[in-house]
């Protein structure tokens, strides 16, 4: 077995999403940017990805983040994160999470008056998180996303069972088909996860058929992975309730940060929602909910978008020494459909 074969991570999870953090044992190149880092697992480390978040070691929904050494002064760390499928640009509850426990296991240096900030680089720009602790204890994170905006709206397409709807399609750190599920009998709920997971994937196969999408001012992104189903909430508080599939399938827990900026840019450009207005976001299992708000307006290459932040809370689940044997078929990572 060799060195490299060793791997240490973090395990968490952000209202029942999990999050497994890779921040040992990957050599990555000096000096690289957070695209370079990436193209360097994907040609080298792609076998550590499905070993971690696939079967015997993960699940079908298992999220992952590896936690990289910054390409300049400007950042603080990097995050690329995965699933048992893709890489996704990025992730709201994993900030939430990785940010939490950067804090909680001394990966970063706390800072004055009970705040810590954090500058992340992701693949989808700079994320800035700030942490807030009493004592020894980490009490939540809040981070401002990168900039969200809204790519079509009122796209139709037929959902099996279901009938004729429409989707807005929306970037918030990753694009998302937002589709708006009521007055309709398919609710978000946790028997009901193996429906929303398989008609999600059929609206977003439709939906690929009928837009192209390219990011205004980030050449490299032009991928549509996530869709959104979403009603009226459970907890009168919230201003919604939804569920994210991504990928071959998996769904959310909580009520994503990458989503719920969606969410609030397509609200707030439909006129339903202000800016400096928050809101609270409520997920599938219906347990705790992220507060949003848009914070500001600005322009991304000459396309109106806005500031989104998100505040939610993590915990720690444990961490774990991996040793991984590439020869061994089932211990590489297997998935049962």
């Amino acid at each position: 077995m060799r060195q490299q074969d060793v791997f240490d991570v973090v395990y968490t999870h952000t209202d029942g999403d999990p999050l497994c953090i890779v921040h040992s044992g990957i050599p990555y190149p000096a000096g690289s940017t957070i695209l370079e880092k990436r193209r360097f697992l994907e040609q080298n480390y792609d076998w550590l990805r499905r070993a971690l978040m696939r079967e015997p070691r993960g699940h079908k929904d298992m999220f992952g983040v590896f936690l990289t050494p910054p390409s300049s002064a400007d950042f603080d760390a990097g995050l690329i994160y995965i699933d048992g499928t893709n890489y996704s640009h990025m992730c709201g509850h994993g900030t939430i999470a990785i940010a939490m426990a950067m804090v909680a296991l001394g990966m970063v240096r706390r800072g004055d008056g009970h705040r810590t900030l954090i500058r992340f680089e992701t693949t989808a720009g700079l994320v800035t998180a700030e942490v807030a602790n009493e004592g020894p204890d980490v009490l939540w994170t809040r981070f401002e996303n990168v900039p969200a905006y809204v790519a079509a709206q009122d796209v139709p397409f037929d959902l099996p069972g279901i009938g004729s709807l429409k989707a807005d399609i929306v970037w918030g750190g990753n694009y998302f088909g937002i589709i708006d599920l009521r007055g309709t009998s398919l609710r978000i709920s946790p028997e009901n996860g193996s429906e929303l997971s398989r008609l999600g994937i059929v609206a977003r196969e439709q939906l690929r058929q009928k837009i192209q999408l390219q990011h205004p001012s980030e050449p490299h992104i032009n991928n549509f992975n996530f869709v959104t189903f979403w009603h009226e909430p459970d907890n009168s508080t919230s201003k919604y309730k939804n569920v994210h599939v991504w990928s071959a399938g998996q769904i959310s827990r909580s009520a994503g940060g990458t989503g719920t900026s969606a969410m609030m840019a397509m609200y707030e450009a439909r006129g339903e929602m202000k800016l400096h207005e928050p809101i609270l976001s409520e997920g599938l299992l219906g347990i705790g909910a992220f507060e949003g708000c848009l914070i500001g307006e600005t322009s991304l290459n000459g396309t109106r978008a806005v500031r989104p932040t998100v505040k939610g809370t993590a915990s720690l689940l444990g961490t774990a020494r991996w040793t991984i044997d590439r020869n061994d078929p089932v211990g590489a990572g297997f998935v049962i459909s």
